[in-house]
């Protein structure tokens, strides 16, 4: 999470969305950064509005002078991700290592419920379900989203950085399996298909 409210916006970071390299990019004109632990980092529209938008509006900065922003990924592709992330060499061994499991048993675990990796709509809405980022940015526009970021602190875009990166590694997934992932990752499909 990156706080930049005297700019007009607060970044948070979505999981396996070019979160980190946003980070290294801006990390430098933000007021308020959250690295550690993985939890705060992370943190959701809901718990930002809960935790930090109050501290933000005692320092002078009410929630109705920034926008959240955000990245959001296709579903599958951002499932995928996790599966190339857990696949690491530093992961051998674990309980959540991927190297030696297939995408469609990674898949299976997840229709199954017994994977639960998060969920992009849970992200970015209230406990209602209601939508409350303002800005949210495809995962493959993350260019445009640094630019606007840029634009609006006033500064040159920072050279990109490639962080925390997942190894290369070729998904095959039937059709029917991406079908059942889609049905599953309905909300955040829909979240997806909306961003810019």
């Amino acid at each position: 999470m990156l706080a930049m409210a005297h700019a007009g916006f607060v970044f948070l970071s979505m999981t396996k969305t070019g979160s980190t390299a946003i980070q290294r990019r801006f990390d430098a004109h933000a007021q308020l950064v959250v690295r550690k632990p993985p939890t705060m980092k992370h943190m959701r529209a809901r718990t930002f509005e809960q935790r930090i938008a109050p501290t933000l509006e005692a320092y002078g900065f009410p929630r109705e002078s920034y926008e959240l922003v955000c990245l959001v990924r296709e579903p599958v592709d951002w499932a995928a991700s996790w599966w190339r992330y857990r696949a690491r060499p530093g992961f051998e061994g674990k309980p959540r290592y991927t190297g030696d499991t297939a995408f469609e048993e990674f898949a299976e675990q997840i229709l199954a419920g017994e994977l639960n990796l998060g969920s992009s709509a849970n992200f970015v809405s209230d406990v209602d379900g209601n939508v409350i980022v303002e800005r949210i940015y495809r995962y493959e526009h993350l260019e445009q989203a640094s630019a606007w970021m840029a634009d609006r602190l006033g500064v040159d875009l920072p050279a990109p950085s490639r962080a925390n990166a997942s190894p290369a590694r070729p998904l095959d997934v039937s059709p029917r399996t991406r079908a059942r992932l889609e049905e599953h990752y309905a909300a955040d499909l829909e979240v997806y298909r909306s961003a810019r």
